[in-house]
């Protein structure tokens, strides 16, 4: 039996490809943001992430307040299968978030972004068993909106 493809490849990239690369993904303090912005921004977030030795099923904190980098963290997260969790050593905390690993040194936004637009992250091809749900149940807003091709506020 084929998995269906995964939340994070279902809310952006299946909808770029569906014809919504330039429709409204997100209006936040910051501007408008369409679908193919979201992707692009995401996909670079993970791709830094992943470069960092984030990777599947491992536990990401989330301090981020509602905003644009919130919902880019959240995508980024899902497209490498790590885990919004209250509590780990790996988080990405304030605004514009950084990204902080035990003892290391912190890593800005900008760095992220920077460093990700290298070697951005696909979507996994699809998720395990129950990611879907965590995601689901922690950030349903986010993706139950991009997913019906509406734009987040």
């Amino acid at each position: 039996m084929e998995r269906r493809p995964s939340l994070a490849y279902r809310a952006l990239d299946a909808q770029v490809l569906a014809g919504l690369a330039d429709e409204p993904a997100l209006l936040s303090e910051d501007g408008t943001f369409t679908y193919a912005q979201l992707l692009h921004e995401s996909a670079s977030i993970a791709g830094a992430l992943q470069q960092l030795g984030v990777k599947e099923g491992d536990k990401v904190v989330v301090e981020v307040p509602r905003s644009r980098e919130q919902v880019v963290v959240v995508l980024a997260l899902a497209r490498l299968g790590a885990v919004p969790a209250g509590t780990a050593d790996r988080r990405l905390v304030g605004t514009p978030p950084v990204y902080v690993h035990g003892d290391d040194e912190p890593v800005p936004w900008r760095v992220l972004l920077q460093a990700g637009r290298t070697d951005p992250a696909p979507a996994r091809p699809s998720d395990t068993d129950d990611y879907e749900q965590v995601l689901l149940d922690t950030y349903e807003d986010v993706f139950t909106t991009l997913l019906a091709g509406g734009a987040i506020d």
